[in-house]
């Protein structure tokens, strides 16, 4: 094949893979399918581990190819071809195929976003490809063969190249991770936001900040620009939890369900005063938020180790006959749905009390009362619909976290109405 007509091949093929992955995140972007359309669909996260193998490895070729001489336009060019009809093309009936009936939410939405950051990288990828063609076209009509490229160029070359890979890797580890490694990362990952949290609150001097308002009360929108951004540190940090504490959740052979600081905090009881709470010691305020806090935070080590890691394993060595039914898959993704929502709830209760609301505050922890509630009564059976340890422990941490809150009779029966109904079986 002639140099301009492999330039010209080349030149197509770059086209077309632009035009794919335009297309490509434009689906990821307003399109998430609920069910897929495919008959006997095989297992989404073996056709993945698959096909994103196959493509690191042809990037990998295609990153040598564009940083040695000399330049060659049809190897290349056939390269991009099989990017183009195979694993492109493949990657999207992964998605399709991974719906959130199938192998739930938290997993689709993982690899929805990796998929992105995927598309992204391969868009810069190709960039410099062309970007390359261009130049070592220009050599050629000036009668360079093969000049070195630029160390500029290979940087840039490397740079986006080890972008892919990073891409690639993330969605190696969740196709071997499967459904329950994903949601047990995905879990402590919230647990984190939170800890993060009660950290904040736990530095926070109110009657410092009061002194602080004083001097600023020339500039009251700065003040409260600076207490929001204090107040909403902990939804910033984004980090994995490097070890995860038993949290008094014992495996039932250790004959040992609670450890004592949790049994403390469990089986504390408080005089529950007829009086309204209060709305003017924010010290109070402060304590009591912290104690709901580390009660939800409490929650996360439980729910994984009880409900999490006893969920019915599914990876990509499965086939999909061994997939749990719809309707366990729903409870799964209920919980973790409620997981993630009780990290937004915590930024709320934080800012509310930072805000100095305490009416606002005690709605706030009676609305993650009531989430925690609906939570625990989606799971409060074992996934054999057998009661077991947890199903005794959260009874007990639903009335610690009522009493906490200070809830007055009616609040109760309102909470009771919005959680009847949502236990298992």
């Amino acid at each position: 094949m002639s140099s301009s007509s492999s330039s010209t091949v080349l030149s197509t093929s770059l086209e077309t893979l632009k035009g794919l992955l335009n297309s490509f995140s434009d689906q990821l972007s307003s399109y998430a399918p609920n069910k897929t359309s495919i008959s006997n669909p095989p297992n989404s996260l073996a056709l993945l581990h698959d096909l994103i193998s196959i493509l690191r490895a042809q990037v990998t070729k295609l990153s040598l190819l564009l940083l040695n001489k000399p330049f060659t336009p049809s190897a290349i060019a056939s390269i991009l071809a099989s990017i183009s009809g195979e694993c492109l093309p493949g990657l999207m009936t992964v998605y399709e195929i991974c719906s959130p009936d199938t192998y739930g939410k938290v997993l689709q939405t993982e690899v929805r976003n990796q998929l992105r950051d995927l598309v992204s990288a391969m868009g810069h990828l190709v960039d410099q490809t062309a970007s390359m063609a261009d130049f070592a076209n220009m050599n050629a009509q000036e009668g360079l063969e093969g000049p070195e490229v630029p160390i500029g160029r290979r940087e840039e070359i490397l740079q986006v190249t080890g972008q892919v890979w990073s891409a690639c890797d993330h969605m190696l580890a969740t196709a071997r991770l499967g459904i329950v490694g994903v949601a047990m990362n995905k879990a402590k990952e919230w647990e984190a936001l939170i800890k993060d949290a009660i950290e904040e609150l736990e530095e926070w001097d109110p009657d410092a900040d009061d002194d602080f308002d004083m001097d600023l009360d020339s500039e009251p929108e700065e003040k409260n620009s600076k207490e929001r951004v204090s107040g909403q540190a902990g939804n910033d940090k984004q980090h994995q939890v490097n070890s995860t504490p038993t949290m008094g959740i014992e495996h039932p052979t250790n004959g040992t369900v609670l450890d004592k600081e949790n049994t403390k905090l469990l089986s504390s009881t408080q005089p529950r005063s007829s009086d309204p709470p209060p709305t003017t010691n924010i010290h109070s305020t402060k304590s009591k938020t912290l104690k709901l806090l580390k009660l939800i935070k409490m929650l996360f080590p439980a729910l994984r180790k009880r409900r999490i890691s006893t969920y019915p394993p599914f990876t990509r060595l499965d086939t999909t006959s061994s997939l749990p039914p719809v309707h366990r898959i729903e409870q799964f993704s209920d919980m973790l749905a409620f997981c993630e929502d009780f990290s937004t709830a915590t930024d709320d209760l934080a800012g509310a009390l930072y805000d100095r609301a305490p009416d606002l505050v005690q709605a706030k922890m009676e609305l993650m009362i009531a989430m925690a509630c609906r939570c625990v009564g989606r799971v409060k059976k074992g996934w054999n619909e057998e009661e077991d340890e947890f199903t005794e422990w959260s009874g007990k941490w639903i009335a610690r976290a009522k009493d906490v809150a200070d809830m007055k009779p009616e609040e109760e029966l309102k909470l009771s109405q919005r959680c009847k109904g949502l236990s298992l079986g």
